[in-house]
């Protein structure tokens, strides 16, 4: 199956945007801002199946080391993320992957779980950080990817959402 991967730095937004105006409640996750004194130190795996205890959700997976300087907690994606991701499958609902870097595509299980689930025959829309997309067209073949990047601007993004309520009405 064909996947769908948005780019930029509205892509999370965007790809929420889409399951809510199609009414669909998808499996996946999303990362969510974690705020100290007002400012974004963090970043949250948030399940959006919650997981199987003990594991927790909404941990931090993403901390804020500097502006512009992240850096990525390896055991929450290998540990929490990844094995949820594989029991996805089983639910048979369409797939979110809200927010995706290059540094967490280092997380082996995590990024063997991203590949499986993007081979898998649900349809996934991948919500991918601009550095991350060499790496996600490496691990799928060509022809299961359609890269759509979203505009800054918001007539951009609308337009695109217009777009993608009809490739995604196929998909899901």
């Amino acid at each position: 199956m064909q996947q769908l991967y948005l780019t930029g730095p509205h892509a999370p937004e965007l790809a929420e945007k889409l399951f809510t105006t199609l009414n669909v409640r998808p499996a996946g996750y999303q990362l969510l801002p974690v705020s100290v004194s007002g400012g974004v130190r963090a970043e949250a795996l948030h399940l959006l199946v919650p997981p199987a205890a003990p594991m927790e959700n909404d941990v931090p997976c993403r901390i804020r080391l500097r502006p512009g300087d992240w850096t990525v907690v390896p055991r929450v994606l290998d540990e929490i993320a990844a094995p949820n991701l594989r029991r996805l499958l089983d639910l048979r609902r369409p797939l979110l992957l809200g927010g995706l870097t290059a540094q967490m595509l280092t997380c082996t299980a995590f990024r063997e779980a991203v590949v499986t689930v993007l081979l898998s025959p649900l349809p996934v829309i991948v919500a991918a950080e601009d550095d991350a997309e060499e790496l996600l067209r490496a691990l799928t073949p060509e022809e299961t990817q359609l890269w759509m990047p979203v505009p800054d601007s918001s007539e951009g993004r609308s337009a695109l959402l217009e777009e993608l309520i009809a490739e995604a009405a196929m998909r899901l």
